[in-house]
């Protein structure tokens, strides 16, 4: 009787797994049918893949060759939006596949990786897609981004792969002026034009999906317009966005020059030559004045520690951008570079506004109040 059979494959295949080297132990859903062989293997392949360390192998021997050599980060799954990386978080969330099901040429296996709360109840952390597909008659991993995106259109210009749904209206002059305003920026830096593919969804929730997330801490807050860059692979994400979509293509000409410096100062600079949400950075200042205005009490000497303001506005890239201004009003594109040289913790943060802009962190609250008042007067 199958059944039968199949429960009594599942406690050996579920042994066999954990009993694996010394990295991740992988655990398996009771729906997965490790009685066909094919599942047995991708599933295997799987669990392989993460107890091998993903994040410090070399060489990896579990992905698909065709993405291993297009892109430099090949798993999508570790690429973005996890700090400082999504395996490092299994070392406090367990994984367990839920499903494996048949897609394509290959198959998707679905994961879930959580822990244990204090009163026993699952806490869950995110649900992954991952695919398998045969390679030289080897099974091999590869990303859910293609197979999501398998029907979607697609249009170059210049150097950059404009990927939509069906149902959107491609605008082709905003995408020329996309092109148009990477190259610039490229030129302005001194770094070399390289190919860039663009995705252009409706929503933050769909970008996370179409990437192999059907679960996540935090998608909540993650919903609406907005984007994510993928440094590492020259690939841009956008939600609610058009062709016209500047900030997060700022982050792939700037970032690899200065990997260590403070997030505040890449932030900062992308929404001042690229804009955040739809606006440019003199619509979020005023908003952000405005509300300082009615907040005497708020002390910007701790300027990191300001917090949320709202869905809208980010405090980051309105005080990123406005110190990245000051620095190229005093020093041009010289202090901007010197900005972006010191490290990323917060003590480099001070450090760089006071060797740069010359002001100590006890005056920069009565700084960047005024600051911030002069170039909302100005512009």
């Amino acid at each position: 009787m199958k059944t039968t059979s199949f429960l009594a494959l599942f406690i050996f295949f579920s042994a066999f797994l954990q009993a694996q080297g010394t990295g991740t132990k992988l655990s398996l859903g009771l729906a997965v049918d490790t009685t066909d062989a094919d599942i047995a293997s991708v599933v295997r392949l799987w669990g392989d893949y993460l107890a091998s360390n993903p994040d410090s192998s070399t060489g990896d021997p579990f992905w698909l060759t065709a993405e291993k050599e297009r892109y430099p980060k090949h798993d999508f799954l570790n690429t973005v939006y996890f700090s400082p990386s999504l395996y490092y978080f299994l070392r406090y969330n367990k994984p367990t596949v839920m499903s494996v099901f048949k897609a394509d040429s290959g198959y998707i296996i679905r994961t879930l990786l959580a822990s244990v709360n204090d009163s026993g109840y699952a806490r869950p952390f995110c649900i992954t897609r991952v695919m398998a597909k045969k390679e030289k008659g080897e099974w091999r991993l590869c990303n859910v981004l293609p197979y999501s995106t398998r029907s979607w259109h697609r249009e170059i210009v210049g150097k950059i792969t404009f990927v939509f749904p069906p149902d959107h209206a491609f605008n082709r002059p905003l995408a020329e002026r996309m092109n148009a305003f990477v190259d610039s920026l490229a030129l302005r830096w001194h770094v070399r034009p390289f190919p860039i593919e663009f995705y252009l969804a409706d929503d933050l929730s769909d970008i996370m999906t179409m990437r192999g997330f059907d679960f996540y801490v935090g998608e909540s807050y993650n919903r609406g317009t907005g984007g994510l860059a993928d440094v590492a692979n020259h690939i841009v994400f956008g939600a609610g966005q058009d062709e016209w979509y500047p900030h997060e293509f700022v982050h792939l000409i700037v970032k690899p020059l200065f990997p260590n410096a403070h997030y505040y100062f890449h932030e900062g600079y992308a929404a001042l030559v690229g804009g955040s949400r739809g606006h440019d950075i003199l619509w979020h200042m005023k908003r952000i004045k405005k509300y300082l205005d009615d907040h005497p009490e708020l002390d910007l000497n701790d300027v990191l520690n300001f917090g949320h303001f709202d869905a809208e506005t980010d405090p980051k890239y309105v005080f990123g951008g406005l110190i990245c201004r000051l620095a190229l009003e005093k020093g041009g594109e010289t202090s901007l570079r010197a900005l972006f040289s010191f490290g990323g913790d917060d003590k480099d943060f001070y450090a760089a506004v006071e060797a740069v802009l010359g002001v100590k962190q006890e005056n920069l609250n009565a700084y960047l109040r005024r600051e911030l008042a002069a170039a909302v007067i100005e512009r």
